[in-house]
């Protein structure tokens, strides 16, 4: 796999956050500013009155929101015009990253998940009128969602969270059955199935049915019968899951912390102090670059950590973007 740098100036404006679109990177934070890769700068002149610091969007780039990432404000935009305003609950909203993502399925129509009520309630909507699709009469779990994900498809819902201890945990809903069965939404399921607890610290969504992710308290009564764990007890494992087998394909002890990552191909990228590629089923290590500083992000709670820069990641075209001091680097990765 061969990567691609490129860097485009900003000066004189830094982005406050970073959305793909087509070609081009938006800050959405900043009024919608959009960035070509071919350097070329468009300022939409539009400000927002507050502590806005981060932002997410549609595959289109229809849909946006901006939010306080530790706070609880966050607003809806279309096609970069305020659609309405969005709110969590305030517990322990400073302390873990807002839980809010969008995705636009075939026929159209874009959805919002996000936990607009209670910390522990995940909800989606349509985006375009509001209307809440998940109502349910059922309890939710004391789950603590954050860092809310759509696979490339549509079909899955990541929430890549917390429970009390604090320690970080992972759940994936069927969107489908969701939308037909919203109770279905307060009946998270254990990827393992014993008693095992798996202490999932980050996971991405992969290719065709998996799901990746960095996950500690491993041992091989967790694992599939005849899969042998190589690592320590208090090792980080790197496990590719099959959702609809329902079983882990490989786990590998992490060689290189990864913190926030994506998956491209059979490879990982990992942004923890700076980008590094990391080959799947083995954890090998196979290019970094530590001239391109990416901070320190790991797992949901984020509360005294040094702020992430602005990050962009598109997995489906093999390509994320992050703000540095010397502009937006690009990375592209090919065959």
């Amino acid at each position: 796999m061969k990567a691609e740098h490129l860097v485009i100036p900003t000066a004189p404006s830094s982005p406050e956050s970073l959305c793909w679109s087509g070609d081009a990177l938006i800050d959405w934070v900043s009024g919608g500013i959009r960035y070509g890769l071919d350097g070329t700068l468009t300022d939409a002149s539009i400000r927002y009155g507050y502590r806005f610091d981060s932002a997410v969007s549609s595959q289109d780039g229809r849909y946006a929101a901006i939010y306080e990432n530790l706070g609880t404000k966050a607003i809806l935009l279309r096609d970069g015009k305020q659609v309405r305003e969005l709110n969590r609950s305030y517990y322990h909203a400073d302390d873990y990253a807002y839980p809010i993502a969008l995705h636009t399925l075939p026929n159209g129509r874009t959805l919002l998940a996000h936990c607009p009520e209670e910390y522990c309630r995940l909800e989606i909507e349509d985006a375009e009128t509001g209307e809440r699709l998940t109502r349910r009469d059922s309890d939710s779990p004391d789950v603590f969602h954050s860092r809310l994900q759509f696979s490339r498809d549509g079909r899955y819902l990541l929430s890549a969270g917390w429970i009390w201890q604090p320690v970080d945990a992972a759940y994936v809903y069927d969107v489908a059955r969701a939308l037909e069965q919203p109770g279905s939404l307060d009946q998270p399921s254990s990827f393992v199935s014993n008693d095992s607890f798996l202490e999932i610290h980050e996971a991405a969504f992969g290719a065709g049915d998996t799901l990746v992710m960095t996950c500690s308290g491993l041992d091989e009564d967790s694992l599939p019968s005849g899969m042998k764990w190589m690592g320590e007890g208090d090792d980080v494992g790197l496990g590719v899951y099959s959702l609809t087998e329902r079983r882990f394909l490989s786990m590998v002890p992490v060689t290189e912390a990864l913190g926030t990552f994506m998956v491209v191909g059979n490879a990982a990228v990992g942004f923890y102090e700076h980008p590094k590629l990391v080959e799947l089923t083995t954890s090998r290590l196979l290019e970094s670059w530590p001239g391109i500083v990416t901070g320190t992000r790991s797992g949901s709670i984020l509360r005294g950590r040094p702020p992430q820069p602005p990050l962009a990641m598109d997995p489906a075209g093999g390509r994320f973007a992050v703000r540095t001091d010397k502009g937006i680097e690009v990375l592209r990765f090919r065959p």
